[in-house]
């Protein structure tokens, strides 16, 4: 007897997309909100773009959250068949195909309210201002190198966003989105911020699969055609207004 798993598969391959081998996609991941979490509105940001392309290329994909380290580990041995959200470099690409970029992350500055800052040149401009920093977090190796600046050093990023809208500081460093989903928790209204232009650094988050599975290379290929037609016909943009407000 067939089990759902099996039929939706049959479907898949001879109702939705016949000219596609349609499969079901494994996926692994941390917990890492906002960008992708079970508790999240759709799993995430990140999660909801992956899944909008593989359907636009005939596939179904799961996620299933554990501990980095393992998933990876576990992507590598071909036990699934994507690590979901990393960052690229020449290392992995020995052990992982990577797709084309999925979403980019900024890490930048964030102005309070009334201040008036909305771009800079160069970050010898922003020596006036107090910039709050959290204890352990890396930025760009040009502004941690910068000793000019005015930099106040907090525990945690939460503390940070406080701060900053209540005067303490002028500026503050985060991950934009990071920024927006822990401001709204915290009450605060985002419009009254200043992103600051340009980011210190942008990150790409990448799709990597194990080049222990047979089609992994068409697995990619199929997510990359997938996630070009969701830009392509808005797809993208929607999931992206709909669940980073």
């Amino acid at each position: 007897m067939l089990n759902k798993k099996s039929l939706l598969s049959i479907l898949l391959a001879f109702v939705l997309v016949p000219s596609v081998q349609a499969r079901e996609i494994s996926m692994l991941t941390v917990e890492w909100a906002p960008h992708y979490g079970s508790e999240l509105p759709e799993e995430g940001l990140t999660t909801a773009i992956v899944k909008a392309a593989f359907r636009a290329s005939g596939h179904v994909s799961e996620v299933d959250f554990i501990p980095w380290t393992r998933a990876l580990k576990e992507v590598e041995e071909g036990k699934a068949d994507i690590v979901m959200g990393a960052y690229h470099n020449k290392e992995r690409e020995q052990t992982y195909i990577f797709s084309d970029p999925i979403y980019f992350l900024q890490l930048g500055l964030i102005a309070r309210p009334g201040l008036g800052i909305t771009r800079y040149d160069s970050l010898r401009e922003l020596a006036p201002y107090s910039i709050g920093i959290s204890r352990g977090f890396a930025n760009s190796e040009e502004f941690d190198a910068a000793n000019y600046l005015d930099k106040q050093v907090a525990s945690f990023p939460n503390l940070n966003i406080r701060k900053l809208f209540r005067g303490r500081i002028d500026m503050a460093v985060m991950n934009f989105d990071l920024f927006r989903y822990e401001a709204r928790k915290e009450g605060f209204c985002i419009g009254d911020v200043e992103f600051v232009e340009p980011p210190l650094e942008t990150h790409g988050l990448y799709l990597m699969a194990s080049r222990n599975i047979a089609d992994g290379k068409k697995v990619i290929a199929d997510f990359n055609r997938g996630l070009a037609k969701i830009r392509q016909n808005g797809e993208f943009d929607r999931i992206v207004n709909r669940l980073r407000k």
